[in-house]
């Protein structure tokens, strides 16, 4: 697997990330569905305040993962400095947590706060295991979910 910051020469291979990701109820992902070249060129656009990378392996985008280089109430109380996907094929084969090394190693310039749905087991056991510390729970209306906040550190 490498990692390799989010480029439109991706273009196909998103598309069919996206619309898996979709399929299998990742409905944030509708829009992009609609126009896949002019969503991934706005989130390359925007890579003065968010860098995105993808994961691949060959010519195949097996997660996506974001890092917000600053901060609002909203982002440290809901959404966190970085969200990732990994796409359902992928799942359970290591992809969130290489992710979430490589960008502990490459990327993170401070400590941030990274959130997951308290639902969410398989994502709170990546940000455990890569040193991630429980802050605590609250309810988001926004997400109309309970979400799960935890202190991520540098690793170099």
């Amino acid at each position: 697997m490498d990692i390799l910051i989010a480029d439109i020469k991706y273009l196909k291979s998103y598309k069919i990330f996206l619309f898996e990701c979709f399929s299998n109820g990742l409905l944030k992902y509708e829009s992009a569905l609609h126009d896949p070249k002019s969503y991934l060129h706005n989130i390359i656009v925007d890579s003065p305040q968010t860098s995105s990378y993808f994961c691949m392996q060959g010519n195949e985008i097996l997660g996506v993962i974001r890092c917000r280089h600053y901060t609002t109430p909203y982002i440290e109380s809901v959404i966190g400095h970085v969200g990732y996907e990994t796409k359902p094929s992928a799942r359970g084969k290591g992809v969130a947590k290489f992710m979430l090394v490589w960008l502990q190693e490459n990327v993170l310039t401070k400590d941030i706060v990274i959130t997951c749905e308290a639902n969410n087991l398989a994502s709170k056991k990546v940000i455990e295991s890569c040193g991630g510390q429980y802050i605590n729970q609250i309810y988001s209306p926004e997400k109309k979910n309970e979400v799960k906040r935890f202190q991520l550190a540098l690793t170099h």
